[in-house]
Formats: C-alpha cells, structure tokens, sequence
C-alpha cells in the first residue's frame, strides 16, 4: 500500500526547520505533498510562486517528493482533493502542540478519516522559525544558518527590494 502524506506550511521563507521535517517525513512515508498556503494573513515577504519555486530547489535531493503545491482552502479538503489521509505537523514547543491538537480536531471533524502526524523538530533546528528569521533580516543579520543557500540568497535579494514590517 502506497501512503501518501501532506507536509502544509506557509514557507515564507524555507528553513532548515522545515527541511528537517520533510527530509524525516520522506523516509516514513513513500510520498510527501508539500502544501505551501497563499495565506496573505501572515504578510508574506515572498509571493506564492517564489516560496513554490524555493520549496522545489531546496527539497531537490529528496527523491519521493510527490508535488510542492499551492492552496487557498481548507487543509481537510485539499486532503481529500489529493486522496491522502494523512497530515505532517511539525512540533517545537508545548504551544506548538497546543495549537496543533486543536487543529487537528478540526480537520478531523471536517474529515473524520484525516490523521495528524506530529514530528517533534530536531534539536539542531527547534528554534529556527520563519518569523525568527525574518527578524534576523530585518536588522540586517546574518541568515546563512537558518536557510538553504539558495533561500538565502533570495531573501537578501528580496532585503535590497523591500522593507520588512
């Protein structure tokens, strides 16, 4: 039986963090979708295709990638759109979980086949936050160890264009 798993996120940008989470998915699952959310709530520095096309350069290693998408609505309907059962949710803190539980009920009620996964992030990477890093580049530090070099680059790039709020 092939499983298939959903990894959602915002992305914005691509961390180690979450690279950490989808490189552990990928070796339990024999395929993982990542979902990335054009939840323009957040005020994201990168658009939906950029966090799209950096999410693909830095997962490129990573051979059972089934598709990095898109998505605009409810994570229980996307999961059935895509025929997969299972969502990815990666856990820092005992807040983050907090949340996390409460979300999961409600997915589950929206699709009561839907499971939540939790993975406790890595201790290397339990700090690194995308908010974290964005932080980090608005003063103007030193990002490099936070982010793929290529998610890098791109935020500098995106530092000489606008202003972080």
């Amino acid at each position: 039986m092939n499983k298939t798993a959903i990894y959602p996120g915002t992305f914005d940008p691509i961390t180690y963090g979450h690279l950490d989470i989808i490189t552990r998915a990928t070796k339990i699952f024999d395929n993982v979708i990542i979902a990335i959310s054009d939840n323009l709530k957040k005020k994201p520095i990168f658009n939906l295709k950029e966090r799209i096309e950096l999410t693909q350069s830095a997962t490129l290693h990573l051979k059972n990638i089934k598709k990095i998408l898109g998505f605009n609505n409810l994570l229980a309907n996307l999961a059935k759109q895509e025929n997969t059962n299972i969502l990815i949710r990666g856990v820092r803190t005992i807040f983050d979980f907090d949340y996390e539980i409460k979300l999961a009920a409600i997915n589950k009620q929206i699709y009561p086949d839907l499971d939540s996964i939790f993975l406790l992030s890595s201790k290397e990477v339990s700090f690194i936050s995308s908010s974290f890093v964005k932080e980090i580049a608005k003063y103007r530090g030193d990002t490099k160890p936070y982010l793929p070099k290529e998610v890098h680059f791109a935020l500098l790039k995106k530092l000489n264009n606008i202003t972080i709020k």
